[in-house]
């Protein structure tokens, strides 16, 4: 799906288009390959790197091509099961500011609704507000990933076989978080110093904000893989020694009952035994157990075996 919009100094509010226009955003949802066609034909986008922007494997890289400036970012979405990351093209030409995604997201709907704090005519500008826009939808998600970690720390006790695999989930969501936000600020230092796009004075509070939002979104990520990690550790911990206390008592209860068998086997057996004309002989015999029962059980206890 293509759709064409346009802002410009003279305007009041983003307008919907129907046909290109110069200064034009046109924004490219899941194309089919009669669109793809016309993104080469009319924009003359390289048809290569818009095959590899639909590719949900792609990393995130910078291209120019004479006047053609292309950058792939990795931006998170939420799916089905948990928020995974893919790849939007944001591409510069002469007289057009392209974007480009598999799927339908928020991200750009974002945009869209932003749609009077921009002009699309200002092309430097637009593609730092995309970019900037693709860390505040990162912090969402990690935002949304801290609470959750927040939570299952609290109820550490209480964590299930789900609420591990929720973690396992987590833990790629924010493996992929990492390995995707790594190449977008070394591409980001990259296209700031002024090599690809121009740069002008005017965007300069907008470059530092991206920065700091970029760093900081990284060692959020960071952050929140360690702390998942450590709850997963720390749960596994609490397992191993409430098993290990079940170990012992077992161990302990198994000690304490060998000496009544032992005692009961040998009484069970069809020889001559002490005591055994005794009238008080099962009386004496019970009182021999409960006796050896209990000196065991304070050396065990003496010993902190228990």
């Amino acid at each position: 799906m293509i759709n064409i919009y346009k802002k410009t100094l003279k305007d009041s509010e983003l307008k919907n288009l129907k046909n290109f226009e110069e200064g034009s955003w046109v924004s490219v949802v899941n194309p089919n390959i009669d669109e793809i066609k016309i993104l080469e034909k009319k924009l003359d986008l390289d048809l290569t790197i818009v095959e590899d922007a639909l590719d949900e494997n792609e990393i995130s890289r910078i291209e120019k091509n004479g006047e053609k400036f292309y950058i792939i970012i990795r931006f998170p979405f939420q799916s089905d099961l948990n928020a995974m990351t893919m790849p939007l093209l944001v591409a510069i030409t002469e007289d057009h500011i392209v974007t480009l995604c598999k799927e339908k997201n928020e991200l750009i709907e974002n945009i869209i609704r932003k749609g009077n704090s921009f002009y699309t005519t200002h092309k430097t500008n637009f593609i730092l507000r995309v970019i900037l826009e693709v860390f505040n939808n990162y912090d969402l998600h990690l935002n949304k990933i801290l609470k959750d970690i927040k939570i299952k720390k609290i109820n550490l006790n209480k964590l299930e076989n789900k609420d591990i695999l929720f973690l396992v989930q987590e833990e790629e969501t924010l493996n992929d978080f990492i390995s995707s936000l790594v190449p977008i600020i070394n591409n980001l230092e990259r296209v700031l110093s002024g090599r690809y796009i121009p740069i002008y004075e005017k965007d300069k509070d907008m470059i530092e904000d991206l920065f700091m939002d970029s760093k900081q979104t990284l060692e959020i990520s960071k952050t929140a893989l360690k702390s998942m990690k450590n709850i997963r550790e720390a749960y596994s911990t609490i397992l191993t020694n409430e098993l290990n206390k079940i170990m012992r008592i077992l161990t302990v209860a198994t000690i304490i009952l060998t000496v009544p068998t032992i005692i009961s086997s040998i009484y069970g057996m069809n020889i001559s035994l002490p005591i055994q004309n005794n009238s008080s002989a099962f009386l004496i015999i019970i009182l021999i157990i409960i006796l050896f029962s209990l000196l065991f059980f304070m050396i065990i206890k003496k010993k902190k075996w228990m």
